[in-house]
């Protein structure tokens, strides 16, 4: 039985100017659309097996959306929830999609996300007319545009590049082909931030720029872009010791880059993927170390702004001790993906390969629970573990626990093929 694959893309730049979602220092609405952005859905099925994959250029799918918009899809689709797999680019140049952390962090626009959910809508549902069977390749490789950003100072944890700690290379792409050899579309993994620019403008950053130059490569096929375990890797954007932002053709110039080296991948030797679909999931509750909480929200009342939102959030939310984890498992043909709704340290993408070898791990899928370091990592302190909880609204921050409780997700699934 062949594998068949439906696809479409719609765009979803907001059609009037609304504030874009990553930075607390963009305030107002953007000023200008330097490209636009969009939602792309690939329909994979084999037999009566079936999973929705939709991409979309931005910073995540916050969690309000996903609750709000994948029960009406799968009523649409006619799929059950679990089937649907919504997954970002985690572009820092799109709109928020949620209210649920901390205003400076993302605020969203009602009348946007209601424009967003239509289109995603009409592309899944042009998907799924446009199924047809494809033979799938899998081409690996290495690419070392992306850097460790955590550097020990006497001041503790910077984000800083660091060349003297690995970062993951690891490249992927999966090219889907008709029967008669032209090409339907194309999955691209790697994990690497897309955060080049910081001005207030909308456009897709290297990944959707990258998809937008293979989809011209290959004549209107559709591509997507997943990206992987990337919360303590950055672009190697640098000038001197530090992080540079780049301009909009700076972004282009990295595109481009990265475009050339996935050429190189599928002009290289592949393998062949199997016939199957597979997805599953399962969820895990991850516990915030709450030591001295009420003693910081009393603190913090007092505090500037974003001590305060923090506060507000942390209390609608009932002060909870912990998130909850949705790690899914997708089967293309022998090919296995893992799927975190997070922003997750590279360790966690080494942990699936141990479990699976091959194994591919992306985040910022269905929701967003903020960033997953690992057990040394939070012990070390810095951004990721600490400073960004209060932006994250979470109360408390991770406890060094949760590796092992990720670690166990990750092995459940492995073993429910």
């Amino acid at each position: 039985m062949n594998m068949e694959l439906g696809t479409a893309k719609r765009a979803i730049t907001p059609p009037r100017p609304v504030r874009l979602a990553g930075y607390a220092t963009r305030t107002t609405p953007f000023d200008s659309v330097l490209e636009d952005i969009y939602v792309r859905v690939h329909d994979y099925r084999c037999g009566s097996d079936r999973a929705v994959l939709i991409y979309g250029d931005l910073l995540w799918w916050n969690s309000e959306f996903v609750a709000m918009a994948r029960p009406r899809l799968a009523a649409a689709l006619g799929v059950k929830e679990e089937q649907i797999l919504f997954t970002a680019s985690h572009n820092h140049s799109g709109p928020g999609t949620g209210g649920n952390f901390t205003p400076l962090l993302e605020t969203v626009d009602a009348e946007y996300t209601e424009f967003l959910y239509t289109q995603v809508e009409t592309a899944a549902c042009a998907a799924a007319q446009n199924v047809e069977p494809v033979r799938g390749t899998v081409h690996r490789g290495e690419c070392a545009l992306n850097v460790y950003r955590r550097v020990h100072t006497p001041d503790g944890i910077a984000m800083w590049p660091n060349y003297d700690m690995p970062a993951d290379h690891h490249l992927t792409v999966v090219r889907l082909e008709r029967a008669d050899g032209t090409v339907k579309g194309v999955l691209v993994h790697y994990p690497c931030h897309a955060n080049l620019a910081n001005g207030n403008a909308v456009h897709p950053d290297y990944p959707g720029a990258t998809l937008r130059m293979l989809d011209e490569m290959f004549h209107g096929s559709v591509g997507v872009f997943l990206q992987g375990c990337t919360a303590d890797l950055r672009p190697n954007s640098v000038l001197g010791e530090r992080f540079i932002p780049q301009s909009y053709e700076g972004v282009q110039n990295f595109a481009r880059q990265f475009t050339a080296h996935c050429e190189a991948l599928l002009q290289s030797e592949g393998t062949a993927l199997g016939e199957k679909v597979f997805i599953t999931r399962t969820t895990r509750q991850l516990p915030l170390d709450q030591t001295g909480l009420e003693q910081s929200m009393e603190e913090a009342k007092s505090g500037d702004e974003a001590h305060r939102q923090w506060v507000a959030a942390i209390t609608r939310k009932q002060c909870r001790d912990h998130e909850t984890l949705e790690i899914s498992r997708l089967d293309l043909g022998g090919l296995t993906m893992f799927f975190f709704n997070a922003e997750v340290a590279q360790k966690y993408a080494a942990i699936a390969r141990e479990q699976v070898p091959g194994a591919l791990s992306a985040g910022y899928c269905n929701g967003m629970i903020g960033y997953l370091a690992t057990a040394r990592q939070i012990s070390h302190g810095g951004y990721e573990p600490e400073g960004s909880a209060l932006y994250f609204a979470l109360a408390g921050t991770y406890a060094p626990a949760i590796e092992s409780v990720i670690a166990d997700g990750v092995g459940a699934l492995a073993n429910e093929y």
